[in-house]
């Protein structure tokens, strides 16, 4: 039995190749071919040999192993072929010959194994009957008999009283002796642990801001201000005292103020210009006129520290002007 699809397959004995014309046995040019069950004969892929008495010897590559069995025929032009039918086992490994159970008529047919020793890596179905011993481990899916068993761990007393509910809860405990961590604080308002509640957190409740009434309306933010609405003042209770000198500032005061303010005295800008045009105006009822009777005439103002000119060209011999410059030095 010829190993199959083993990584590296041993050589195979053909046979000799004997010339027709005088019988010599070849030792060259002999070409192997291969015919795999269920395919086309071809030209081996493998290696070709020769013993010392000319058997021609082929070394197939694993993958022409890798089939129930194979025919392999050496031949040379003007010889006789020799050819060998190679039928492989279930193993890869030379030397063992295998079972592929897939094969083997009535596989699952009951086998008495009695003072049989099993080494085996495969898993067993089932063993009907007892179990002498068995030293290595043992993975149980589901062992439907339980007695004979013992645990080496004794439960407390009253441990069978021990009642549970559906929920997989204890159903009823009187007493608690220690608890470490408790993830479910209901029915203790969260209570905290002893090792959280110190001496200077209970101190805190001296500094706690007690309400006159139920009314809860005042609140300490983090920058330790109280947050509270002013719903009314008491008659005179901000005096001027409370505002420093130059409080009223442009960011302190808002637009619509302004706006009003302007509204009742006016704008900077329009003062100016009303004050341009009385100014313009008398420069030319009471102004300086340095070019009387010529073509154009000057009136000269000076207000405030201002110095208006009212120019006036294109005087005609009956007086009258046309053209006015008016200028605000």
């Amino acid at each position: 039995m010829y190993p199959r699809n083993a990584a590296s397959p041993e050589p195979i004995a053909i046979g000799p190749v004997v010339q027709i014309s005088d019988g010599a046995v070849q030792t060259a040019g002999v070409t192997v071919r291969i015919k795999p069950v269920g395919v086309a004969e071809a030209d081996g892929a493998g290696t070709t040999a020769y013993s010392t008495d000319g058997v021609v010897l082929y070394t197939p590559t694993q993958a022409e192993t890798n089939y129930t069995s194979f025919v392999l025929i050496a031949k040379k032009t003007g010889c006789i072929p020799a050819s060998v039918t190679v039928v492989t086992t279930a193993s890869a490994t030379a030397g063992y010959a295998g079972v592929d159970w897939s094969k083997v008529t009535a596989a699952t047919t009951t086998v008495n194994l009695s003072g049989t020793t099993i080494s085996t890596s495969q898993a067993v179905a089932s063993v009907s009957g007892a179990v002498g011993s068995v030293t290595g481990a043992v993975t149980v899916g589901t062992n439907n008999d339980k007695t004979g068993y013992s645990l080496t761990q004794a439960f407390p007393s009253n441990f069978a009283s021990l009642g549970i509910n559906a929920s997989g809860h204890v159903s009823r405990v009187t007493l608690v002796d220690t608890t470490t961590t408790n993830t479910d604080m209901r029915g203790t308002d969260n209570a905290a642990l002893a090792s959280a509640w110190t001496s200077t957190r209970a101190g805190y409740l001296d500094s706690v801001l007690l309400a006159a009434n139920a009314n809860r309306t005042v609140q300490v933010t983090g920058s330790n201000h109280v947050a509270a609405d002013i719903h009314e003042l008491q008659a005179g209770v901000i005096t001027s005292a409370a505002f420093a000198a130059g409080w009223l500032t442009a960011a302190g005061t808002a637009a619509d103020y302004i706006t009003e303010l302007q509204t009742a005295i006016g704008t900077a800008t329009n003062q100016t210009a009303i004050l341009d045009r009385v100014s313009f105006a008398l420069s030319a009822l009471a102004g300086n006129c340095s070019t009387a009777q010529t073509a154009t005439e000057t009136y000269v103002l000076s207000i405030g520290g201002n110095t208006y000119t009212a120019a006036y060209s294109g005087l005609d011999g009956s007086g009258n002007r046309s053209t006015t410059t008016l200028t605000k030095a």
